[in-house]
């Protein structure tokens, strides 16, 4: 992430959150942008290929694996 992406996370978060809720809050929040991040690279691979070939298949499910990351930390 760069600086201003993290500055904007920043900014966004509410005010008067205590030291730990907010460093939760915004690691998290990276996280989650980082990890789309990645998937969204695996979805824009999976343009380059010919639909169901191997490497069609292996980039969408590399996307789909990382998405499924976020949601298995959310539960």
């Amino acid at each position: 992430m760069t600086k201003e992406e993290i500055a904007e996370l920043v900014a966004a978060l509410p005010q008067g959150l205590d030291a730990d809720e907010f460093i939760h809050r915004l690691v998290n929040w990276a996280v989650d942008r980082e990890r789309e991040a990645c998937a969204k690279v695996c979805d824009d691979w999976q343009d380059s290929f010919e639909i169901d070939t191997r490497g069609w298949w292996a980039s969408s499910l590399c996307a789909i694996t990382i998405r499924a990351r976020g949601e298995k930390a959310e539960a």
